[in-house]
């Protein structure tokens, strides 16, 4: 959950309304509840957040009067005490923005595969964004921190002008944290904010000005050597022989007839090695990457196999399903041994 200093509860309408914000991020949401007397109060966010995960089974009723409110819960009672309602901001949607829907589980599987690829260095602001490029029936998920890619396609209904906003990675987890199941999910991309509609929720981020850069350019042309692995196979492998890759060293696969084979390791620590058997066609060679990285692009392809296709040992790999329909791809640059 966000760091929102305050939560907002409007009784004011036929249903009520909580919302909160941190000032780049912005959620809201309307579920049913019996309204005795309309009002509205903000209470602090953090320590209400510890309450409603601490309350037992059963009803919650909230009353608020002079500059406090009580929070009864079965045997459970809390007094807290309200915060500045005119202090709190206006978290008003993008109006007139162009918008469009699409399947809210498709949405959030989608954003979990490529959001683990953008950046978490502040120093290089637009790379901890992701690229949202919107057609008229897909759209187009990318994010990059410069050492590794994830790209998807998913289908959407859109206005036919292509749109393209740069939106940040955490705004979009938070989206489809929040959509995941629950049918379709609108989305709206305003000059300056998007927002995220689904079942009565919705949620408002900030953009930032920023040319994200040009990933088309990135993914090799040829990519004549291919390896294909059982996906949960190659992962264990990965994870094992990778504990010995410390301090910043790769992991070494070596591509043949017989598969990959896989080795790590250090004067000081020792060699890890592991045989994983797959179908190769290409030439021989040997690969080395960032086992946290790569193992990041294992996971996140769907389905049971996965493909490794490189052009050498210093160009970029592209990890995806075996005759993928879905428009998934992950690349990660390889590191020099």
């Amino acid at each position: 959950m966000w760091r929102w200093r305050g939560v907002l509860f409007d009784a004011n309408g036929p249903q009520l309304r909580l919302a909160g914000t941190d000032l780049e991020l912005a959620g809201e949401a309307t579920i049913d509840a019996k309204i005795d007397e309309k009002g509205s109060v903000v209470l602090p966010g953090r320590v209400l957040g510890e309450i409603a995960r601490s309350l037992p089974e059963g009803a919650v009723r909230i009353e608020s009067s002079g500059g406090q409110a009580k929070l009864t819960c079965g045997a459970a009672e809390f007094t807290l005490r309200a915060l500045a309602l005119e202090d709190f901001p206006n978290l008003a949607a993008p109006e007139g923005a162009p918008s469009g829907t699409l399947d809210a589980s498709v949405f959030a599987a989608a954003v979990g595969q490529v959001t683990r690829a953008a950046s978490h260095d502040e120093a290089r602001p637009v790379l901890t964004e992701t690229l949202v490029d919107a057609t008229g029936d897909k759209i187009t998920l990318v994010s990059t921190d410069s050492y590794r890619l994830a790209v998807r396609e998913i289908p959407w209904a859109g206005p036919s002008t292509g749109i393209k906003r740069v939106i940040p990675a955490r705004a979009l987890s938070e989206a489809a944290r929040a959509s995941d199941g629950d049918g379709q999910i609108e989305i709206t991309l305003g000059e300056s904010q998007a927002s995220f509609a689904v079942a009565g929720r919705r949620l408002t981020t900030r953009l930032i000005e920023g040319e994200f850069p040009n990933w088309g350019q990135l993914i090799p042309a040829e990519l004549p050597n291919q390896l294909r692995l059982e996906r949960e196979s190659f992962a264990e492998a990965v994870r094992r022989v990778g504990i010995l890759a410390q301090s910043g060293a790769p992991v070494r696969i070596d591509l043949g007839a017989d598969g990959a084979k896989l080795g790590a390791g250090s004067q000081d620590l020792g060699e890890a090695t592991e045989q994983v058997d797959g179908k190769f066609e290409g030439e021989p060679l040997t690969v080395a990457f960032n086992p946290a990285y790569l193992l990041d692009g294992i996971n996140a392809v769907e389905g049971t196999e996965v493909t490794l296709s490189t052009r050498d040992g210093l160009k970029p790999a592209v990890l995806r399903a075996p005759e993928d329909a879905s428009g998934f791809l992950y690349l990660v640059m390889p590191v020099r041994v």
